[in-house]
């Protein structure tokens, strides 16, 4: 018999769902929504695996070995597992729990960077729409470490907005993190925790924008002299300033 993970749903917490969608309905009724309950499971399964096929896909791993640990071919791989429709949106990282340390500023400028992705016509929420939520909000760390730097931010905003060329298929609804944006998240919070920090702040996430290796956006900050070291020192400085003054 088959073991399940701690935490998933059981055979008897599925059959009370199904009860509970099929009330005062005969056998026929059970039946189908069982099938619907098993749809959204297959979906759900579908999911999971296209989420870690987009994060193989963003190291480096081709389709074609892909396909043959999936047993399908190169074509029905990207058929199946194309990104953005597997890839998490915001609400499901907060849903899941994943956000626990960002600041109420941070989650904000997530919700921003969506709005900036939706504007671009973008498929997904990337660092550049990250960066220019960023730039919104005049009363946060972050922005105190870039003036430090002498960043003309309005230039910065430009030079992103340029960097964003609108997508071909822009989605609808809730648009997903792609995996350069979610490697920043992933920065910002390493940069946190280096810092002693038990919170993801504004400037830990301007900090994780400058980290991400081959990325535009890291390029087009240093190109306005936010760079990976200056950068770093200005958040310690700024940071500094900001505990004495309190």
């Amino acid at each position: 018999m088959m073991m399940l993970m701690p935490g998933l749903p059981d055979l008897p917490t599925l059959i009370a769902e199904v009860d509970s969608r099929a009330v005062g309905g005969g056998a026929l009724d059970r039946i189908a929504a069982a099938e619907r309950v098993a749809d959204e499971l297959n979906g759900l399964g579908t999911r999971l695996i296209g989420y870690f096929v987009e994060q193989a896909r963003a190291e480096g791993v081709s389709w074609s070995e892909i396909g043959t640990h999936l047993g399908i071919s190169r074509q029905a791989a990207q058929q199946r597992y194309a990104p953005p429709r597997f890839q998490l949106t915001v609400s499901d990282l907060v849903n899941a729990g994943a956000l626990v340390r960002l600041t109420g500023r941070t989650r904000d400028a997530l919700a921003r960077a969506e709005g900036h992705a939706a504007r671009l016509d973008n498929a997904t929420v990337d660092p550049q729409h990250l960066l220019l939520a960023i730039l919104d909000d005049t009363d946060t760390l972050a922005i105190q470490a870039l003036d430090r730097l002498d960043v003309d931010r309005d230039a910065l905003r430009a030079a992103l907005t340029a960097a964003a060329a609108p997508s071909t298929s822009g989605a609808a609804g809730p648009l997903p993190l792609g995996a350069a944006a979610r490697r920043v998240l992933e920065t910002a919070t390493t940069q946190a925790l280096k810092l002693s920090h038990n919170y993801v702040g504004t400037e830990h996430l301007l900090l994780g924008l400058t980290h991400t290796q081959r990325d535009t956006v890291a390029q087009v900050l240093a190109n306005h002299g936010a760079t990976r070291d200056r950068t770093r020192d200005a958040v310690r400085d700024t940071l500094n300033a900001y505990l004495q003054g309190r």
